[in-house]
């Protein structure tokens, strides 16, 4: 009774040694990172007094940390690493456990079976262990051991314990030669996910090149309420000189309603661009979370930058050094050479998959055998046998490697026509030749948009100078048009165009000036100088 007890307390250990390691994995996934919804961040830090300061800087910073659509890109990088985590999967260790009785009780016809109703009864426990190797290899460790018990007259053990362990090695000779076919999913993981990475951080820039644009966008728009509201204040001066005209005689009744109407027009004027900064600021606040945070909410959002602050500059790169710089810096081009990289992998792994699988596989193992042996008396009266040993005598025989059992195995699989092979080297050798057009044509475009982006650069330039003598121009001209005014010489209507004419300068010189702000984002973002420029970093 205790030898059982033993025995099924060392086949239950077998188990919860198998099942221990499932369980932990079901229940402690160890290898995953939890993503999880970031909070706004950096708002409060620069709310002061009820008001919100932006500057670019500060703002593309908010943006990086906050923006629901970059955060979204930067999950990507957590599928490329899961992506690698899932191309470890052909490596991973594998553990089995299995165990088995089974009772048979059958009529005999036969005196040879020992007894006329043989029972029998047997228990059968294993364990295998399992792995391939980044080298190519396989292991397998098998560990089995059984009780045997019968009432047949002729065992010899009756209960029998026995125990076996064995060790098997293959080796691929061929196909599959130092494990490229089980490495290449893991080397494209890889390298895909530094593409990924390459793919987000363009992305990312781009998504700041927006949002700059939305910027600047909301300081023209800032801008031009103070411009429509010079523009009104000119008007209404106008229409108070006519009053006091109309008054003295000096002006006809009808010749009034033209600058009341100018009034009237500048106020409506005035009134779509306080509504469209209005809109425009609401556009901000998404960009860096403030619609979500109750005290960015409440806040009044100050723009400190001055479009026209800085005099504007031409690159200082020629279009050639623009375009060279560009296709060494561009994070595009890395990510096709990566992708280069990844159909080389695969295009090997394909022309060896063409090989034949010529495999050598060596095996080792070992014996035990226990129980109760049966005591024999021979013809002389001697007594044979009859003494009784456990589990742990088997577990002695086998790893004394007493009774050991050897061998090697040479196997050849030689298909007469591998069709699947073939078309899967097909696919891979189109796939690098689309590799090869990608990338040219990413160059091609790559060239584009930076000869655009310098064109675009060197025009703002040549707008503000240009608008800013247009706006001088019309400033002198408002100044003589009013003398005139004044001598009589001309008529309201004429003063009211000049005025006109000074605020769509004004207006036209503030679009300049944002305008060269935007172009000189996108010439940074296309030659990727963008990031170092402003100080700023995709990852967190």
């Amino acid at each position: 009774m205790n030898k059982r007890w033993l025995w099924r307390r060392a086949a239950g250990g077998l188990l919860l040694a198998a099942a221990l390691p499932l369980g932990a994995q079901t229940l402690f996934p160890i290898h995953l990172r939890t993503p999880r919804v970031e909070p706004i961040r950096g708002l409060d830090a620069r709310i002061r007094g009820g008001k919100l300061h932006l500057t670019l800087n500060a703002f593309l910073k908010l943006v990086l940390a906050n923006d629901t659509q970059i955060q979204l890109l930067r999950l990507d990088d957590d599928n490329a690493r899961n992506a690698v985590l899932a191309a470890h999967s052909p490596f991973d260790p594998e553990l089995q456990a299995s165990f088995s009785s089974s009772r048979s009780v059958q009529p005999q016809i036969s005196q040879t079976s020992g007894a006329s109703t043989l029972s029998q009864l047997g228990q059968d426990t294993s364990l295998n262990y399992s792995q391939a190797l980044p080298s190519g290899q396989e292991v397998q460790i098998n560990f089995g051991s059984n009780r045997f018990s019968s009432n047949s007259s002729f065992a010899t053990f009756n209960p029998s314990i026995g125990a076996d362990v064995s060790f098997s090695f293959t080796q691929p000779l061929l196909r599959n030669r130092g494990g490229l076919q089980n490495f290449t999913g893991l080397l494209v993981a890889r390298t895909q996910l530094v593409a990924v990475g390459d793919t987000t951080a363009w992305q990312i820039a781009d998504q700041l090149v927006s949002a700059a644009d939305q910027y600047w966008a909301t300081v023209q728009a800032r801008d031009a309420i103070e411009v429509q509201q010079e523009a009104l204040n000119l008007a209404r001066r106008s229409y108070q000189r006519d009053q006091r005209a109309l008054r003295l005689g000096a002006l006809a009744p009808g010749d009034i309603f033209t600058s009341q109407a100018q009034v009237a027009q500048d106020q409506t004027a005035l009134l779509q661009a306080q509504s469209n900064y209005r809109q425009q600021l609401d556009l901000l606040r998404r960009l860096i979370g403030a619609d979500l945070d109750p005290a960015a909410q409440a806040a009044t959002i100050v723009l400190d930058d001055d479009p026209g602050a800085t005099p504007p500059e031409a690159p200082l790169l020629t279009v050639d050094q623009a375009v060279a710089a560009a296709l060494r810096r561009r994070p595009e081009m890395d990510a096709l050479r990566r992708q280069a990289l990844e159909d080389e992998f695969t295009l090997n792994a394909a022309r060896d998959g063409l090989r034949p699988q010529l495999n050598l596989t060596g095996s080792y193992g070992s014996n035990g055998l226990a129980g109760d042996q049966v005591p024999i008396v021979t013809p002389l009266g001697t007594q044979i046998g009859g003494s009784a040993t456990g589990f742990g005598s088997a577990l002695g025989q086998v790893f004394g490697f007493g009774s050991p059992t050897y061998g090697f195995t040479l196997s050849l699989n030689l298909p007469l026509r591998n069709s699947g092979g073939e078309a899967s080297l097909a696919n891979a050798l189109v796939a690098q030749t689309s590799a090869a057009y990608q990338e040219r044509n990413e160059r091609q475009a790559i060239t584009q948009q930076v000869r655009l982006a310098d064109t675009q650069l060197r025009m703002a330039v040549a707008v503000v100078k240009s608008a800013t003598t247009a706006q001088k121009l019309a400033q002198e001209n408002v100044a003589a048009e009013q003398q005139k005014y004044q001598l009589g010489s001309i008529t309201v209507f004429e003063l009211l165009q000049a005025q006109v004419q000074l605020s769509n300068a004004r207006l036209t010189l503030l679009g300049a000036y944002t305008g060269y702000q935007e172009a000189r984002i996108a010439y940074e973002r296309a030659i990727w100088t963008l990031l170092d420029t402003l100080q700023l970093r995709v990852n967190p």
